[in-house]
């Protein structure tokens, strides 16, 4: 039993690795995915078959993803907590119809892992370790790599500001470390 809880582990890994590795070649190819007598539709119909994604209907896999992750929400919302945004009696939810956050782990690594990165994660290795499969797709379409690093630069941000160590106020003038000293309210 242990043997073949591994070796289904291993397929959907396989299988998960395959996904990322032929997408690429899904969007390039998006034109000849009905072409039944082509070669070239092999590719961006297996990616259909397995995430679903229609590169002749989707503007680009990320925002195909991001599709799902928001449906994904808006089902935890009405099931698990009995709020429904697309109710006029009920409050609006912003980010239903607010423009796709980048695909990057940074300003929120909500949005790139999500709780389907979550759950395949736990199938995969049988612990609950993100592994965000249709974020890392989206990695290797045409400008998703730019747009993970773009996010990384811009990092963690409250109220505008950058978030990280400030260290302008710790030195003087020379370059020296300034003399630490009590206030009153520390006191």
């Amino acid at each position: 039993m242990t043997t073949m809880r591994n070796a289904a582990r291993a397929l959907t890994a396989a299988a998960l690795l395959a996904t990322t590795a032929l997408s690429p070649s899904c969007a390039t190819w998006a034109d000849d995915i009905d072409d039944h007598w082509s070669i070239r539709s092999t590719l961006p119909r297996a990616m259909r078959a397995t995430t679903g994604y229609d590169a002749s209907l989707e503007s680009s896999y990320r925002d195909f993803a991001w599709e799902q992750k928001r449906d994904i929400e808006l089902a935890g919302l009405r099931y698990f907590l009995n709020w429904n945004p697309l109710n006029p009696n009920q409050d609006e939810w912003a980010r239903l119809h607010g423009p796709r956050p980048a695909n990057s782990l940074f300003p929120n690594p909500w949005n790139f892992i999500h709780l389907e990165g979550f759950l395949i994660g736990w199938a995969v290795t049988g612990v609950p370790v993100p592994i965000p499969v249709d974020s890392l797709i989206g990695l290797f379409e045409e400008g998703g790599l730019n747009e993970f690093t773009n996010g990384l630069g811009k990092g963690v941000s409250w109220g505008g500001q950058k978030a990280g160590v400030n260290t302008e106020g710790l030195y003087d003038q020379d370059g020296n470390i300034k003399p630490f000293v009590m206030t009153d309210r520390a006191r």
